[in-house]
Formats: structure tokens, sequence, C-alpha cells
């Protein structure tokens, strides 16, 4: 069963498994919010409790009126585990949530168990940089979210998915009322996420850690991949089948990926 919560900073999580047992925290990508972690979530309640956490701005949590860089969205993320009374948890970031967990890892390495990146970089490539910007300044110019999600979609998936007939749900633009983020608070989120660099102190996280990558991910290339799985010491690297939401075109071996390394 899962249950809902709010921390006194207004940061949203929902929580499912057996709260005795080994904790895993999953973070979401620009966009997304606790929902992204539907099916991974159920399935690793089995053997986990699991926390998939709204970021700051994001599905049901608040937002703000001024920045919120990734450190602070790494802190609101320390400050749940505090309220959840979880000394440390896996750490399981996507995208945007990967470059939370790389903060996690930096400032707090005590609470962190095991870290699995995934979809992400240590920063922005340049590529991404000019096609995020690009989108920034069409979302400041008025686009609608659904201007914005048919720009966004063709980026997120492989050459051959998107040909199959499994793509049809995700061209879809689907208004979700449940999600109270705001233009201004995505801009937000992706200025933080242009903005971090961890690259010269990614030889300082101590975690054991999982990075995994779609082998044909145009937002977070197979170079972003190496460059974070060279950079951590006795980091794995897992590339897997797909674009950017490889754990949409590769359930199966995204999820056994994450089991297998927590439980190694």
């Amino acid at each position: 069963m899962q249950t809902s919560h709010t921390s006194s900073r207004g940061i949203h999580w929902v929580e499912q498994g057996d709260a005795q047992r080994p904790a895993v925290v999953l973070l979401h990508g620009l966009g997304g919010d606790a929902k992204f972690w539907t099916v991974e979530q159920a399935a690793l309640a089995r053997d986990y409790r699991v926390l998939a956490i709204d970021l700051r701005g994001s599905g049901l949590s608040r937002g703000s009126t001024s920045a919120f860089p990734i450190d602070e969205l790494a802190s609101d993320v320390l400050h749940v585990l505090d309220e959840a009374g979880l000394t440390s948890a896996h750490i399981v970031g996507f995208s945007l949530g990967g470059t939370v967990a790389q903060a996690i890892a930096l400032a707090a390495p005590g609470r962190v168990d095991r870290l699995v990146l995934a979809a992400t970089f240590p920063s922005v490539n340049a590529q991404s940089r000019l096609f995020l910007q690009a989108l920034a300044s069409l979302y400041r110019s008025g686009a609608t979210s659904r201007q914005m999600y048919e720009l966004i979609v063709p980026w997120l998936f492989s050459t051959g998915f998107l040909s199959s007939p499994e793509a049809a749900p995700y061209l879809a633009y689907v208004e979700d009322p449940t999600d109270l983020q705001t233009p201004a608070d995505w801009l937000r989120l992706l200025d933080a996420m242009l903005a971090h660099d961890a690259t010269a102190r990614l030889g300082t996280i101590r975690a054991p850690t999982l990075v995994i990558a779609g082998d044909e991910d145009r937002l977070a290339s197979l170079d972003d991949a190496r460059a974070l799985g060279d950079g951590i010491p006795e980091a794995t690297l897992a590339v897997l089948p797909g674009g950017h939401l490889m754990n949409v075109e590769s359930p199966d071996a995204f999820l056994s990926s994450i089991r297998q390394f927590l439980t190694r």
C-alpha cells in the first residue's frame, strides 16, 4: 500500500514497502514527479522501503519564487530522510534526479548506501545544452505545455521505439491535473540542471555507484555516462537498449540492473 507524505518544507513523497527494510529513494527527471517511478517503486517495494520524492517545484511539492540550485534540491531530499527517520538510504536518480543524487553523495556521503545514476551527466553536454536553452526560450515566450511536450518527446526515445506501435501512448499529450508544476518552476529546475557541474568532484564520491545509460540517448549521451563511470571510483556502467527513457524501452533490464546492484 502506498502512503503520501509532505515534509515541513513542502516536499511531497510517496512511500511503499516495509518500513523495517532498507530504504531506497527515487528521484525523477525534469518535468516528471513521483509517478515516473510507479512501476519500479511497486517492484522494489517487495524488498525495500521505497520513497519516491517530488523534487521542489514538481508534482505536489511546493515551488518557489526564487532560484533553487541543485544543492538546495539535495538538501530537500536529506530533509525528507530526516523526517522519515532514515539515517541513510540507497539513492536512485534519473536525469535531473541524477544530478541531485550526485549532490547528495558529495554533500552527505555517510547518508548514501549505494548510488544509481541513470540517464544523467556530470554536466550537461554542449548539444543538449543548446537544445534545452532553446526550449527555455520558447517556454519563456509563451509556448504551451502541449507544444513543449511535442518538442521534447522525439529526444526521449530511440528511433526504433518511435517507429513502433508501443510508442503511441507516449506521443499523445495528456494533461495531468495532479501536477501542480508551473512553467516558472520548470524553468527554475532547468536552470539548476544547466548550472550543475560535478566533473571535478566525481573522484570524491565514495558510495558504490551504478551508472545506467541508454545506447541511443540523445540528452545524456554515452560519453556523459562514461565520464561518470570513469570519474567515480570503481563505478559500474550498464548500457541498455533505448533512448533517454530507457526504463520505458527496456523496463525489465532497467529494473534488473538496479535490483542486482542493490543486492550485490
